[in-house]
This record gives structure tokens, sequence and C-alpha cells, in this order.
């Protein structure tokens, strides 16, 4: 019997810090994910003559892709854009903050995301994008009678030649 087969929705969405080629580090939930979307595409050479084209060559493969987050959590967005989340005060006045500094440094971050599967209760599909990092964002909006649903995108870069991991779980479990 086919598992994972129709995913419906984002139940749970998480970022890892990459450091040095590719060591990866514990997970960061990112609450109230939104979406997470993903596009490869492949580039190609063509050989035109006789005003046809005669021959076609494959390209490398590449990756973009989108978050878009419910809540706003500091923890996971130091993954994603780089800092450190420092925090000031006592309860109940504590501030927490993540300075987004201007450097044009890459900062590279696993993404795994995992939807129940419509069909069964217990199953689910998961993708695992190996290596990331942030092209645009953080978005944001503040406004009157609006929900601020910040988003980012991302380019995935490969490891060992691989973009991402696709899965279906005939029984789902936690990311972790």
């Amino acid at each position: 019997m086919p598992y994972g087969e129709i995913p419906r929705g984002l139940a749970d969405l998480k970022v890892y810090p990459i450091t040095g080629v590719s060591t990866v580090g514990t997970s960061v939930d990112v609450p109230g994910a939104r979406s997470l979307a993903f596009n490869i595409d492949s580039t190609s050479d063509e050989l035109e003559g006789d005003n046809q084209i005669i021959a076609k060559a494959p390209g490398s493969k590449s990756m973009t892709g989108s978050m878009e987050f419910g809540r706003i959590n500091l923890a996971a967005l130091a993954v994603i854009f780089g800092g450190t989340v420092g925090t000031t005060g006592t309860t109940p006045s504590q501030i927490s903050s993540l300075d987004h500094d201007s450097a044009t440094t890459f900062r590279f971050f696993q993404i795994v995301g995992q939807a129940p599967d419509a069909e069964s209760s217990t199953s689910a599909y998961r993708v695992t994008i190996y290596k990331a990092s942030a092209t645009a964002g953080l978005d944001e909006t503040l406004e009157t009678g609006a929900w601020n649903t910040p988003g980012v995108n991302f380019d995935g870069i490969a490891i060992g030649g691989n973009l991402l991991k696709r899965q279906q779980y005939e029984t789902q479990i936690a990311i972790v």
C-alpha cells in the first residue's frame, strides 16, 4: 500500500546551521511555518544549424526556493542570516534581539520540511534541502489590520552532487 503520496500542508519545518564544508549542527524549529517552496531548474546548451536545433547538451541543475513564516523565531533567523540572539533584563521585562548584519558573507544552512499525508493520518512526506543560502529577505510588512508573515528566498547548493532528498514515511516521525 502506498504511503506519503499526497502531502497536504506543512506540519513541521526546521533549519540547521552548516559550519565548515558540510558539518550540520543542531536543528532549530521554525514555529508557525507557512510554506516551503522550491524549484529545480536545469540548463542546456543548444547547437543550431540549418534553421533548427541539431544538438542539445544538458547542463547543471540549480535550485531556488522560499520560506514563509507565521511566527518570528530569532534563533531560526540567526541560523539563516547569522548573528547571535541576545537577551537582556529580567522577567517580565526581558528583551531578546538579533542584529541583522550588513556584511555580505554567506551563511549556509540545511532545511527539512515535513507534510502529513492526506490519505493516511499516520504517514508523511519529507524533504531535506541539503545546503541553502539566503538570497533575499527577510521580507516583512508591518501593516494595520494585516499579519506579518515574513519570507526569505534561498538558493540550494548541491552536496555530493545532490540538491535535496525526498522521503515517504509509512509512519511519520518527528524531525530531529
